[in-house]
């Protein structure tokens, strides 16, 4: 992907833990994680990791799905066939999580009512047998990928999870 946009001298692939980033200390300006940490049980260790690994004034945004106040999720979804592997926390927790590993909050907002009508309109067009959205969802999901976008979709519309965009600095 990188060669094919142009940015193969400019961009390098680390593989790695989350939970243990094979980096130094302070090694970057910035960081972005979407949808990574409802997969994570150690949810700490991930944001104390992040921490260590940014440098002093650096800054991670976040686009987490939390747990609702809405009740369990259903499931399959995208991140979980269970509960016993779906790691939510909720906003709460969340934003706890940050301040514990030593983050100071810059913006901090639920957006899941910005994104309702949206997401409502979608789940309907699944529901009624429209294609899932062209982003190679069904190809990464499997065969279960309409019922886990119709769940993901409905989880969001009766708060079982709330979708949750953060952005954080590192003092210093």
């Amino acid at each position: 992907m990188n060669a094919a946009a142009g940015l193969a001298d400019r961009v390098r692939i680390i593989h790695g833990s989350a939970l243990a980033l094979p980096v130094p200390d302070g090694a970057f300006d910035a960081a972005y994680s979407q949808n990574v940490i409802m997969n994570i049980a150690d949810k700490r260790l991930f944001y104390r990791e992040a921490y260590r690994a940014l440098r002093p004034g650096g800054r991670l945004a976040l686009a987490n799905l939390c747990a609702g106040d809405g009740g369990e999720p259903y499931y399959p979804v995208p991140w979980a066939t269970t509960a016993e592997t779906s790691f939510l926390a909720t906003r709460d927790e969340m934003r706890g999580d940050l301040l514990a590993a030593g983050f100071a909050i810059a913006d901090f907002r639920d957006t899941t009512a910005a994104i309702a009508e949206a997401q409502r309109r979608q789940r309907e067009r699944l529901e009624q047998g429209a294609p899932p959205p062209r982003v190679a969802a069904d190809i990464i999901l499997g065969p279960r990928s309409r019922e886990m976008q119709i769940n993901t979709l409905r989880n969001t519309e009766e708060d079982r999870c709330a979708v949750i965009e953060a952005l954080v600095r590192k003092p210093g």
